[in-house]
């Protein structure tokens, strides 16, 4: 049995029901699910542990150092999810095992063999109290009950369990005294302070046989006890006399409590046997209370035997269960319902989370049911098996068994798994299936894997659940990120308490299983981890398991192993023979035997065929005919299905779609296929494949169409079979992939015509495959033939987006990506027969473009809302995009004006820093890291660009590195190098005798080594940063001159921390072992591979340990691929590099040229993929996103961030596997006038159409709302000067402020059908601080500037640019000015909790209005809270304002509403917020203005929203369509506002603007 790590002894096998039965119905097939009683379940197992000897590892009578068992508090059997506790307390000389099993057989310890099992208690979590109640020993004992019940709430206070759960119910269970020692128990924890909690959750007792008021017979055992002379009489034996002193003591505490309690009593019925006489121990007046509440049963057996039962089926123990069951109902019934669906729902979302769409107990099933009863135990008699099984001391975690071909391998390991659930053994498992193309991958075994042992145990279910939250994205077609990230990153360091074992059948069928082994060759998990494997042997399969060493047992199925269980089989099917002759079945038993030579798939079909036979001749003959190989076998059934020539077509169609399928279709799909291929409806499906391929196809209990065997499948495949049955897979898939797409352009599939007509359709069972598989299909059909690329065509400008909501729907974008990658497979097998300027190859191309992007940028929103396809999406993508030319214009959806871009921007953001030089930069999950020359590390959110954390590392940051296990972050400078975790505390920080230059985390984030200018590799403990090794280089590896090294240019290191590459100027690449420090060797770029006297500048390992490979770059550009342990160069390219990243996968090598170009290659080859020429100031620094699907690089000045499509590749194995392909040359996009002039501000007319906008040039421009193009260029502030703010007034007045502080006002005008053109400059001032707000009057002749210290009141009508008015303080963050609501010759000032009234004339006090107070009416402002915009409605009848965090994006107040008419007529002095809006606060982003008397607002998903304020009554708010994240402002936050003709114009975080047409009646359905 399992060894557990904490407290829990495991007497016997039991296996936990699941409570997931939504995911796993047949988790254990257990016959729970299938019309057994729990009653009938737990005899059923129980007669199986009587047959089965004991567990292995479980502890025996000895084992506990006595027959009773141990004293103290034991756990027993502990649930995935415990929500109930059962604490069982036995009485006078019993013992914590004996007391509870009737005989020494761990099956009879019912507490532990029998209730585990009880699919009614699988949520109770049960132990066992001892203590030394044995009158028979020889010592003195001075204890008493109080003692003993004393001891038992100690055990409580201290359980670990009982601890971690501190909310669980209690039952307590107590035999004879053991009740009474349960009763002071309780009554001492209610009378303890510190114990009230552990009281309150005593929720029920069991009183088995307990002495309330004593018994006669404890009298006469003491009496006896004095008289022997040996021992001495015993106080707890005093405490269980008649009517003893301690007894009503105990009662009469015990009722001032009891009425908290259900209280359940059992009495016996039959007398004790003491030799010749015999007598009640416990009479029905003693072992009862008399409580009105308690409820009392009488039970069938002496006082021993009320806790002792022959099986469970005895009457007693049936009486006490349904008892322990109805407790556990009425205590936790409504709990557990609660917790059971909050599961379902944890689970429903990992699934999504993790592609994990088939349940694997189907393929269980299927095993099982053609499992013979007895087979297979053979496997349980080998030593080396129960040896790996019981974890013993030097036993392989690898047990691989071999063996030939339908030997019955997959049955075995249903076995394996049916012994480890049976023993209550966490088994994950996996049925690899050849043909079945989400079952044949290594990457589907990780994720069901992930899946399973979530369902298993919750701490896993909370990790992964953890990193679903905190945006771990991962490919799901990606075994080694999978790997990395959930099992590395996450399970094997998730803290579990049982072993775990994984049973993987076929690993021969998985087509890219030698990657399974790199991965199993570093397993480090804080659990025990075993993992059992199948498959045919090969000699490669050897040769890997081989290499793992002594981590592997290889056993192997022979075939006596494989004949006993024909036998079996033999023996339980010849019964349905025709054959009535006893000796004439022995006979043919004893003949199929010998012929089978061990394939059990031959002994089937053998019977198959036999089923159908009458006569013993006929007997004779099929066997005689039938022959011995499966591949004759194969063919005399194909050449059988040959002569049904009227339904030859049918048989043909069947055969095509089950082999060809990408997963095995159910009989509604299949049915509904033929139709839509070959025009046949056939009536009844199932019977026509038994009838017409019943040898080669059967339809199992799930209504799935299944191959007989993969070897069926091999053959109907081989390209040798010269039958008219035979299939080829690239036409079958040609066959598949029209269909599919027949289906997908049909009508079921059309998209709504209206926003207001998006409710779902009801699909035939055939939409599912047809909208997972038809890429699938596409990327393996024919290269040559055209009809395929016409109806994808077809189908993509017509029904497209009807397909991704189908996909959004499933919660799962992964078959977007999937599709997009299929397309460009199909595609470049394409290229050598088509053009790549043909119309449907351009169509195809887009869309491939546009899933990847869709994904990426609207992603979230897809899966929220998947009707947004339709009518909300589109408008947002690039013009040129075949997502917005075929279904961007759609009536009732939004207007977008204002994009200027064609295609897909690979630059998705920038950040610009305005005060400092960007010196470092770090990728994690979902986060980047920038260091700064001023010793700030910025950390951003990877989705919105935002800024969420900052650190001060205290000097200009060299280095930096993220550890996403233990999310942490290194940062390094000249002198310091410190650790932090990602709430933005320092760990640790160590003094630097020599400046870094790289750094990297070992796999087991136990240290942090780092290569200083010193030729020294420093290694750190992560924990506290003492340096736990120091490696030293210090003679130069290119001579024998013993010559010290110089400080080192550059260095690397391999990401098996095995090796240290050092660049020295004029010298070789050194390679050095971080092992023994010895020097490996030198890469010398060959002869014409370029200078040779030109240094190195940097250098990076493959992040691939698989690969071992070192990618140099030289100081003029070139980049040289060398293998390091043989210090051969590999690839050589003249690249213009300067700086180099690759993805985590080490498949992607991106570079940074001294120009800003940034240029992809493949890593393996160094062929350049794509060239972004985006020329600007050197590229400093690159990296990639974790999940390698973004690069960020560092410009000195700013950061930009780019998002390829390039970046999103088929997996390895698909890009090398097929042969017809034709590479496609590098794209190069960009040119030297990509950079566009970013927009800072922007302003609308009160009337006409028009933008004002501020550019970063100091430009100040008119964009025209119709076209989103620019009109005119009214004037410049100055070179380079950018624009903070604009005004635009109806008059023609407009404002501009720039960052020099030089304010301008002028005139602009429009002739009619001209652009708006400058008339005249008004006045112009520059100030000596910074300019926070300008502020014009309603009637446009004054302004205000509101600066720093002072706020300046100008003249714009009468003698322009004169000054009228002053004030002097130092504004606050929280000071803003508006025109008073309401009073059009006012002004306000609002300033936090004061609003203060001047005139607009010459900013005197004004004599109408004094200051009034504004209350919140919730948590007040804190200092570190910033006014951003305060606005009014036209009518001024209500005043918001908006606010926002100094430090980040979360606010104490995020905005406030007065209802300003309260002012008018009042004396009032103070008006209050209105209360109603505190419910949407924690909803909203920012205030974008008022459309009428609605506000609008961006929430915090992004989407504009809207309330009115006329009416609102604090419930539910309007939600309209959402923006982008990628369009929002970058650091500056969201600059958006609300036009008068009621659109929304957005500056966007590149730099430019957008207008938003509105349907306001419109909003989220």
């Amino acid at each position: 049995m399992h060894r557990d790590f904490g407290k829990q002894l495991t007497i016997a096998p039991c296996a936990q029901p699941n409570s997931f039965d939504e995911e796993l119905p047949r988790r254990r097939s257990s016959g729970v699910s299938s019309g057994f009683s729990g009653l009938s379940y737990l005899e059923q197992k129980f007669k199986e542990l009587k047959l089965r000897r004991q567990s292995p590892g479980a502890i025996s009578i000895g084992d506990a150092g006595n027959n009773r068992g141990p004293f103290g508090l034991t756990l027993l059997h502990a649930p995935s999810e415990p929500l109930i506790d059962f604490i069982f307390v036995h009485g006078l000389r019993g013992g914590s095992f004996k007391t509870w099993r009737k005989k020494d057989e761990a099956q009879y310890f019912w507490p532990q063999a029998w209730l585990p099992l009880d699919p009614d208690l699988h949520n109770v979590r049960i132990h066992t109290f001892g203590y030394n109640s044995d009158w028979t020993d020889t010592k003195d004992s001075i204890l008493n009950v109080h003692d003993f019940g004393r001891a038992l709430l100690g055990e409580m206070i201290i359980s670990p369990n009982l601890r971690k759960d501190e909310r669980t119910p209690i039952v307590l269970i107590g035999h004879s005294m053991g009740g009474l020692v349960i009763k002071k128990a309780y009554i001492l924890a209610q009378q303890q302070d510190n114990c009230h909690n552990l009281a309150s959750r005593m929720r029920c007792t069991f009183f088995l046989a307990t002495p309330h008021r004593g018994s006669d017979s404890a009298s006469l055992l003491n009496n006896i006890l004095r008289s022997s002379g040996a021992m001495s009489a015993r106080p707890y034996i005093e405490d269980l006399g008649r009517n003893s002193v301690s007894l009503q003591n105990i009662n009469e505490e015990f009722r001032h409590y009891a009425e908290r309690l259900n209280l359940w009593s059992f009495y016996e019925t039959l007398k004790t046997s003491f030799g010749v006489t015999s007598a009640l121990i416990v009479d029905k007046d003693s072992a009862t209370l008399g409580y009105k509440h308690e409820r009392v049963q009488l039970l069938n057996a002496n006082h021993r035997g009320v806790c002792k039962f022959d099986s469970p089926s005895d009457p007693d123990f049936v009486t006490l269960r349904n008892a322990l069951v109805t407790t556990v109902d009425d205590i936790v019934g409504e709990l557990k319902a609660t917790k059971n669906e909050e599961r379902r729902a944890e689970m429903r979302s990992l699934r999504a989370y993790l592609n994990v769409t088939d349940k694997p107990d189907d393929d269980l099933a299927n095993q099982e049911d053609i499992k013979t009863s007895g087979s297979c135990r053979w496997i349980e008699e080998r030593g080396s098996f129960n040896s790996w099984r019981d974890l013993d001391e030097g036993a392989a975690q690898l047990y691989w068994v071999s063996a030939k071909p339908a030997t019955g391998k997959s049955v075995l390991a249903a076995h394996v798994i049916a012994i480890f659930e049976n023993e209550d053994i966490d088994c994950s498992y996996y049925f690899f299936k050849h043909g079945n193309k989400a079952k044949q991958v290594l990457s589907g075994l990780l994720r069901s894997i992930a899946y399973q042992m979530a369902l298993l145990r919750p701490q896993i279910r909370r990790t992964l659940l953890s990193m679903q939250e905190d945006n771990i994205h991962f490919d799901k077609d990606d075994e080694r990120a999978i790997w990395r990230k959930l099992f590395v990153g996450g399970i094997f360091r998730t803290q579990i308490c049982r072993p775990q074992y994984w049973v993987i059948d076929a690993l021969d069928e998985c087509i890219n299983y030698t990657k399974l082994f790199p991965l199993l060759g570093r397993i480090e998990s804080v659990f025990p981890l075993r993992i059992f494997v199948t498959s045919r042997f090969s000699p490669d399969l050897e040769r890997h398991f081989t290499q793992l060493g002594r981590q592997v047992l290889w056993d192997h199925i022979s075939v006596e192993d494989t004949l006993a269980d024909i036998r079996l089989y033999l023996e339980a099917e010849i019964q349905y023979l025709q054959i009535e002759d006893e000796v004439e079945r022995e006979r043919l038993k004893d003949k199929i035997l010998v012929k089978s030579a061990g394939c059990f798939l031959w002994v089937r079909l053998v019977f198959k065929e036999l089923e159908n036979v009458w006569s013993e001749d006929q007997f004779t003959t099929v066997l005689e005919e039938m022959p011995m190989d499966m591949g004759p076998f194969y063919e005399r059934t194909l050449n059988m299905m040959s002569n049904n020539v009227r339904e030859k077509r049918l048989a043909q169609a069947i055969l095509a779609w089950t082999v060809c399928s990408i997963r095995p279709l159910k009989i509604m799909e299949l049915q509904h296929a033929l139709q839509l291929d070959s025009g046949i409806t056939v009536r009844n499906l199932e019977k026509s494949i038994e009838a017409l391929c019943g040898q080669l196809l059967y339809v199992d209990k799930y209504g799935t169409v299944q191959m007989v065997h993969t070897t069926a499948r091999d053959f109907l495949l081989d390209s040798s079979l010269s039958s008219e049955f035979a299939v080829r897979r690239d036409l079958g898939n040609e066959r598949l992939a029209m269909t599919c797409l027949k289906y997908l352009s049909g009508d079921e599939m059309r998209p709504p015509r209206n926003r207001k007509l998006t409710s779902r359709t009801e699909r035939h069972e055939f939409a599912d495959y047809a909208c997972i598989a038809f890429s699938e299909h596409l990327a393996g059909s024919p290269s040559a033939v055209d009809n395929i690329m016409v109806s994808l065509d077809r189908f993509l400008k017509t029904n497209a987006t009807t397909w991704i909501e189908y996909i959004a729907r499933k919660k799962n974008l992964y078959y977007l990506t999937r599709t997009a990658k299929n397309f460009r497979t199909y595609l470049e097998r394409r290229a050598k027969y088509v053009s790549p300027l043909a119309k449907e190859v351009h169509t195809i191309d887009g869309w491939a473009i546009d899933l990847i992007r869709l994904v990426a940028k609207f992603g979230s929103n897809l899966l929220n809302h998947p009707s947004s396809v339709y009518f909300l999406i589109p408008p947002f993508c690039p013009s040129g995009s075949k997502l917005y030319q075929h279904y961007g214009r759609s009536p009732g959806g939004l207007t977008v004006v204002g994009l200027t871009n064609v295609e897909w921007e690979d630059c998705i953001s920038y950040i610009a820093y305005q005060n400092t030089r960007a010196t470092a930069l770090a990728c994690g999950e979902n986060l980047f890291a920038i260091g700064h020359k001023s010793g700030h590390v910025f950390i951003y959110h990877q989705s919105t660009c935002q800024v969420s954390l900052t650190l001060r590392h205290g000097e200009p940051v060299k280095l930096l590195l993220f550890e996403n296990i233990n999310r942490v972050l290194a940062s390094s400078g000249r002198k310091l190098l410190k650790l932090w975790n990602m709430a933005g505390g320092q760990i640790w920080a160590r003094s630097l005798d020599h400046v870094g230059m790289t750094m990297i985390f070992s796999q087991d984030v136990a240290s942090l080594t780092m290569v200083t200018k010193s030729n020294e590799a420093i290694s750190y403990d992560t924990k506290d940063g003492l340096i736990q090794r120091r490696h030293t280089y210090h003679e130069a590896g290119d001579n024998s001159t013993g010559e010290l090294l110089p400080a080192p240019l550059a260095a690397a290191i391999s990401p098996d921390l095995a090796v240290v590459a050092l660049m020295h100027r004029g010298h070789s690449v050194s390679l050095w072992s971080l092992e023994s420090d010895d020097l490996i060797g030198t890469c010398d770029r060959d002869s014409g591979a370029g200078d040779p006297n030109i240094s190195v500048q940097t250098a990076l390992f493959s992040p691939n340990p698989d690969l071992s490979l070192l990618v140099v770059v030289y100081q003029d550009g070139d980049l040289v691929l060398f293998e390091p342990w043989m210090q051969e160069q590999v690839k050589y390219v003249a690249a213009d590099a300067l700086s180099i990243a690759s993805s985590q996968d080490g498949r992607t090598l991106a570079t940074g040229g001294s120009s800003g170009i940034v240029q992809i290659f493949d890593f393996e080859s160094l062929e350049l993929m794509y060239r972004i020429n985006s020329y600007d100031v050197e590229v400093r620094s690159l990296a990639f996103s974790r999940d390698g699907l973004r690069l960020i690089d560092v410009r000195d000045t700013k950061s930009k961030i780019w998002e390829p499509a390039c970046l999103v590749r088929k997996l390895a194995d698909e890009e090398a596997s097929l042969s017809d392909m034709t590479p496609l040359p590098a794209t190069v996009v960009g040119t030297r006038d990509d950079e566009l002039v970013g927009i800072t501000a922007i302003a609308c007319h009160p009337s006409a159409s028009g933008i004002l906008v501020g550019r970063d040039d100091g430009t100040v421009c008119v964009f025209d709302t119709s076209t989103g193009k620019q009109a005119s260029m009214l004037y410049n502030h100055g070179k380079n000067v950018f624009i903070t703010t604009v005004m635009w007034e109806e008059n023609g007045l407009i404002v501009s402020a720039g960052a020099g502080s030089k304010v301008t006002v002028c005139r602009v005008e429009r002739p009619s059908g001209e652009n708006w053109t400058l008339s005249e400059k008004i006045f112009e001032t520059r100030l000596d601080q910074p300019i926070k707000q300008l502020l014009l009057s309603p009637d446009g002749s004054r302004l205000l500037i509101s600066a720093t210290t002072s706020q300046t009141l100008w003249s714009l009508a009468e003698n322009p640019g004169s000054l009228l008015g002053s004030l002097y303080w130092k504004q606050q963050g929280l000071s803003k000015w508006i025109s008073a609501p309401g009073y059009s010759d006012e002004i306000m000032l609002f300033a936090g909790t004061e609003a203060r009234f001047y005139k607009w004339y010459d900013l005197s006090d004004s004599v109408t209005m004094g200051p009034i107070q504004l209350e919140y009416g919730q948590k007040a402002l804190s200092e570190e809270v910033q006014l951003t915009s305060l606005m009014s409605t036209a009518s001024g009848e209500h005043l918001v304002a908006d606010f926002r965090h100094c430090h980040g994006d979360q606010s104490t107040v995020r905005m406030a509403l007065w209802n300003m008419t309260s002012l008018s007529g009042s004396a009032s002095k103070e008006i209050i917020a209105d209360p109603v809006y505190k419910h949407i606060n924690e909803y909203i982003r920012c205030i974008l203005g008022f459309n009428g008397s609605r506000l609008v607002f961006l929430d915090r998903m992004l989407w504009i929203s809207s309330v009115d304020v006329k009416v609102y009554d604090g419930s539910c708010y309007i939600r309209h369509f959402f923006m982008p994240s990628d369009f929002l402002g970058g650091d500056v936050g969201v600059l958006a506002s609300v036009t008068s003709e009621r659109q929304i114009v957005f500056l966007s975080r590149m730099g430019n603007w957008l207008l938003l047409q509105v349907e306001w009646s419109l909003r989220l359905l």
